[in-house]
């Protein structure tokens, strides 16, 4: 749906305020079809916030202004939680370290596939919507509400939006991930895997998810428990923060400062990054 013109143009017009006569006016689209085009992002509960200035987006809507006013502290709120990382990283290196179905990759990307994919972008996502203090599960979406997820628009810069891909789906008990800037063409199965890429068996899969489980809740929670009101502080800077709840402001705000300590990793040779995307296999538990 975002990829239509005129649904980033309304987009664009609900965070400003605007109705849409101002809409028609400011964007040469007559009124018919903003209209149209705005019952369908309703429909798909991506707009339909009310407020005193009418109806505004149900996600968040960056700005290049709200960027500018921001950077500073998540520039610094990643330094920060990278140093958290980084103290800990002995930690991690000898859990991986012990697992067989990780021999005979490179230990960094090892490190990469654990750390990025299942610290960053699988452990600490599921310790937030557990402790629901800062980012509770995502708002339902769809025509139903079937679905859920967070979800966001940035004016202009496309790194802003997300450079990260994370893709999970579960084939012959096992659960095959992929993380990198793409997604592959080719879904390869954990036995074709075997001998290329990381894949946990039973045990280690069990020892595997333990870990990040309680790595994440234990060791890295804290650090944002314990600077909420600074990530709050952060939301109100921005114009969504005024029509959007903050845990939507902070969902995005997490994936900026995730790319961040990624490329802080990858500068301190802790991590290789993949050219397109690294694929491995975790057991489902039984």
């Amino acid at each position: 749906m975002m990829s239509n013109p005129q649904a980033i143009l309304v987009m664009l017009g609900y965070a400003e305020g605007w109705d849409f006569d101002k809409l028609s006016k400011n964007f040469k689209i007559s009124v018919s079809d903003l209209s149209s085009q705005s019952d369908k992002l309703e429909d798909e509960r991506l707009a339909g916030h009310r407020d005193d200035y009418g109806l505004r987006p149900a996600m968040p809507v960056i700005r290049e202004r709200d960027w500018d006013r921001i950077k500073d502290g998540t520039q610094r709120h990643t330094q920060e939680f990278s140093k958290v990382l980084l103290s800990l990283w002995p930690e991690i290196e000898a859990m991986v370290s012990t697992l067989e179905g990780s021999k005979g990759i490179p230990k960094e990307r090892a490190m990469y596939e654990t750390v990025v994919s299942g610290i960053l972008l699988g452990g600490m996502i599921d310790a937030f919507y557990e402790d629901k203090t800062l980012m509770p599960p995502p708002p339902r979406r769809g025509k139903n509400g079937n679905e859920r997820f967070f979800a966001w628009l940035v004016e202009s810069n496309p790194a802003l939006a997300g450079t990260l891909r994370r893709e999970i789906r579960e084939s012959d008990g096992f659960r095959i991930v992929s993380i990198g800037t793409e997604l592959p063409d080719e879904r390869l199965e954990a036995a074709e895997l075997r001998g290329k890429a990381s894949v946990y068996d039973d045990a280690e899969a069990m020892k595997y998810r333990r870990f990040i489980g309680v790595f994440t809740r234990d060791k890295l929670l804290p650090y944002f428990k314990s600077h909420r009101s600074e990530f709050l502080a952060q939301a109100k800077l921005m114009s969504s923060g005024r029509y959007v709840a903050a845990a939507e402001v902070f969902a995005w705000y997490y994936n900026v400062m995730v790319q961040g300590v990624v490329d802080e990793l990858a500068t301190a040779r802790k991590i290789t990054k993949p050219e397109k995307y690294y694929t491995y296999a975790v057991r489902v538990p039984q």
